[in-house]
């Protein structure tokens, strides 16, 4: 009796355990991958704002860990286009078409002997749209950041995470991905030669290859990479090299100041002011102030004076000096 009955749960489980196995393969073929896509997308789609800090307070973030969340984004953005190497802008200007490297150029400009025509706007096929609608709140230039001083090589046009921006000009998308400075970051070659930068997204919505008209939308606003708010970074460069928006595009009414600008060396300019305070920067030295320092202790340890340190350091000989303060003293 025992044997029969053993003989029988034999058979059955036989014969019904493959149907339970099929059964439970399917479920994982159904579920599985679908939750494991959903959840990479998801993580390179969006960065929180709770995370935001820790991507700009991070300096060895790895370019290699964003190089690996671009390739999982750029997976969701086949859009059916077939990149053909003959469609490649500004063959004139360019002889590299660098899919990763922002600027792969080297070029310098400071001294270019010629000026160079080029069309923004024209009746047969070159338009302009603007790349977004918004208050500018930081222009070309230097700017004070901290006790620092940087220059700032685009323009901030304040806008809200969410919305669209567009491409200023037709052209192709030469780089589009997850940078650690810019964030989502797009990059078009134009057909008149220029290149446009747009940084911060918080959703890429165009793919490296793409070929896109100027009005048509690129990305959506956000405050990814290092920022501080939600705006849109925006440069243009010629070769590589940065140039003023605000001299070829006119913000507070959306339109260009000319349909035709003639690059020349004084684009370039402020390349030269830079490289004075670095090198200024790199001359400087600082003292870090401790409890009991005084001015004059200072200067006679540096072998300098009273009214050195106020002058290079834009104070008054009776200023209190705290612990943790930087002096500089040359």
């Amino acid at each position: 009796m025992r044997l029969r009955i053993n003989h029988v749960l034999f058979i059955f489980c036989f014969a019904f355990f493959p149907l339970f196995s099929l059964a439970q393969v399917d479920g994982e073929e159904d579920v599985l991958p679908d939750s494991t896509d959903i959840e990479e997308v998801d993580s390179v789609e969006f960065i929180a704002e709770d995370n935001l800090e820790i991507l700009e307070e991070d300096l060895d973030f790895d370019e290699r860990l964003a190089s690996y969340l671009d390739s999982l984004y750029q997976k969701d953005l086949k859009l059916g286009f077939t990149f053909d190497s003959s469609i490649i802008p500004g063959l004139q200007f360019y002889t590299i078409w660098d899919t990763i490297v922002i600027n792969p150029y080297n070029e310098d400009l400071t001294n270019m002997d010629v000026s160079v025509p080029i069309a923004l706007q024209d009746d047969d096929d070159c338009y302009f749209f603007p790349p977004c609608k918004g208050e500018i709140t930081s222009g070309f230039g230097f700017r004070r950041w901290g006790r620092r001083l940087k220059f700032h090589y685009g323009v901030d046009v304040r806008l809200y995470t969410g919305d669209p921006v567009y491409a200023a000009f037709d052209g192709v998308v030469r780089v589009s991905k997850l940078s650690t400075d810019y964030g989502y970051v797009v990059l078009i070659r134009h057909y008149n030669g220029f290149e446009t930068l747009y940084a911060h997204f918080s959703k890429l919505l165009v793919a490296t290859g793409q070929t896109v008209r100027a009005g048509d939308i690129i990305g959506l606003g956000g405050s990814t990479g290092h920022s501080t708010g939600s705006h849109l970074h925006f440069e243009v460069r010629f070769k590589g090299e940065k140039i003023d928006p605000s001299r070829l595009i006119c913000f507070p009414e959306s339109r260009l100041f000319q349909d035709t600008v003639f690059i020349d060396k004084s684009f370039f300019v402020h390349k030269t002011a830079v490289a004075k305070v670095q090198a200024v920067s790199r001359y400087s030295k600082f003292h870090l102030v401790r409890k009991g320092d005084t001015l004059a202790h200072i200067a006679y340890r540096y072998g300098t004076s009273v009214n050195r340190l106020c002058q290079l350091n834009h104070i008054k000989r009776t200023t209190l000096l705290r612990a943790g303060r930087k002096i500089r003293v040359r």
